[in-house]
């Protein structure tokens, strides 16, 4: 394994270092933390990041592009998306990406590709990491007491209710706001 940049606070690559893999990638392990930038850039929803070991391949494609291929392991404290508690996580996901010089290039990939402008000749591993992170996150996340119980939240004059019970409250309510049938002709008579 070949590591350019262990002492580094950010881990980069230049454009200049990937060049010289063109036969073969630059591989690297590293431990990483992230959680300064992930609390500053996400404050309402990173509660903790732990050290990240991101293991990987840095290569030059024949068509010039940068091919970024990682796995990153780590855990994440988030809250709740019900009562706001915090949630531990644990992070186990890979990276597939592809980094073009030239804006006009990205049109060239499908909107499913995870294809990006490479910007100042630099692959910022940080920034994709963080990203990845953030999108892999799940809507809804809950603590193990939550999973168990079907107890939402309350309280003065509210109250959160499943989509379930919402769907079937507005099912009964239009059942009742249907029109008399005596008055059917009524509504017809509107219409014209």
């Amino acid at each position: 394994m070949l590591s350019l940049l262990m002492n580094c606070l950010n881990m980069k690559f230049a454009k200049r270092q990937i060049q010289k893999y063109h036969d073969e990638p630059l591989s690297f392990k590293e431990d990483i933390s992230l959680e300064d930038v992930a609390k500053e850039r996400f404050p309402k929803t990173v509660l903790a990041l732990s050290q990240l070991t991101v293991t990987g391949e840095v290569s030059y494609s024949p068509e010039n592009d940068v091919l970024f291929n990682a796995t990153v392991k780590g855990k994440i404290t988030v809250p709740s998306s019900r009562s706001l508690l915090p949630v531990q996580l644990p992070l186990d996901l890979m990276i597939n990406e592809r980094y073009v010089e030239k804006e006009e290039r990205l049109e060239h990939f499908e909107e499913t590709e995870a294809a990006f402008l490479l910007e100042n000749d630099m692959l910022d591993v940080d920034q994709s990491v963080l990203d990845n992170i953030m999108a892999s996150l799940p809507l809804q996340i809950l603590t193990d007491e939550e999973k168990q119980s079907d107890d939402l939240p309350a309280g003065k004059d509210w109250v959160v209710v499943s989509e379930d019970d919402f769907e079937k409250e507005s099912s009964a309510e239009k059942d009742s706001e249907k029109l008399d049938p005596r008055l059917a002709k009524l509504d017809d008579f509107f219409k014209e």
